[in-house]
């Protein structure tokens, strides 16, 4: 296979606007971002134009429509179709381009419902996922081996970043946002409307790994560009209850009500921690408190303006 010269490396962003997409493009203001209103991701020819005209040397894979558990739960058709389309495409796209390093956003939703925790890489494959994760899981596990495939045949250094619960300015809303973005809302809202009580899902004893966008970002460059490891967990290494995020929400927002944990709504999984043992050893290292994140991200989510 042919190789470009990647010592002047040229990134693409495939959708530019969500969390991890503007994030990388504040990391990289040089690079090249697609998104719906100047890409189709739909369409095979319409992606592989795309590409061919800007013969990236990096490709970041964020073109996806995600969400929370809700709309994993109200669209799992829709989330599939779309998400295989759009991935299918821009690979495609990438080998036709003989793209060298490309970055799939994965997903720990990915790693099977039952298995020994910290899940590491190695168990990917080994059991069914979490069932109501299955719209979300099964095209990034799709995806990572489709990685593989192209490292194995083209000798490229196409990656998959296992991605844990990100948080951060610019992050979702509601009740189609991940946990820390549907909290957030929660506390800005409550703060703003002086609501005696916030509602949580769940017990608040389900606990995830979580981690600040930024320190998310500089993980997924490594892995990005690192020659070692095709597949690798974006993670804080760090099991974090609801009820203790909910705590550290009422000391960054000043939230004075009560707390009401209705289990009578969907928890999701009950516990996911995360073994981050390749990413230190490539060598990232956070640069965020947990505090100091949930700060940074309380301010602006208050600054938006939602109500």
């Amino acid at each position: 296979m042919m190789h470009y010269n990647i010592d002047i490396p040229k990134y693409y962003i495939a959708g530019d606007r969500g969390l991890v997409g503007t994030w990388y493009k504040k990391m990289f203001p040089e690079a090249i971002g697609g998104n719906t209103q100047n890409a189709n991701y739909m369409s095979r020819i319409s992606t592989k134009t795309d590409l061919q005209l800007h013969k990236p040397t990096h490709v970041i894979i964020n073109a996806a429509t995600v969400g929370g558990l809700q709309e994993d739960l109200d669209k799992s058709f829709e989330l599939m179709i779309r998400n295989l389309t759009i991935q299918n495409n821009i690979f495609e796209a990438c080998r036709f381009n003989r793209t060298e390093r490309v970055l799939l956003q994965g997903s720990t939703c990915s790693y099977p419902a039952v298995g020994e925790q910290p899940y590491k890489e190695t168990q990917l494959m080994q059991g069914e996922p979490y069932a109501t994760y299955f719209p979300t899981a099964l095209p990034k596990l799709m995806g990572m081996y489709q990685c593989r495939a192209s490292n194995e045949k083209y000798d490229t250094h196409w990656r998959t970043a296992i991605n844990t619960n990100m948080f951060g300015p610019h992050d979702r809303t509601g009740e189609h946002a991940h946990v820390i973005g549907a909290l957030m809302q929660k506390f800005v809202d409550a703060c703003k409307n002086n609501t005696d009580t916030i509602e949580i899902w769940g017990s608040g004893n389900q606990s995830r790994d979580i981690l600040y966008i930024e320190d998310a970002v500089s993980a997924m460059d490594i892995i990005l560009n690192n020659d070692k490891y095709d597949t690798v967990n974006v993670a804080s290494g760090y099991e974090i209850s609801i009820r203790e995020i909910a705590e550290l929400l009422i000391k960054v927002s000043g939230y004075k009500g009560n707390l009401w944990f209705n289990t009578d709504r969907p928890e999701g999984i009950r516990n996911r921690a995360i073994d981050n043992s390749r990413l230190k050893e490539l060598g990232w290292k956070p640069k965020y408190t947990m505090e100091d994140a949930f700060a940074k991200t309380y301010e602006w989510y208050y600054g938006q303006q939602i109500a």
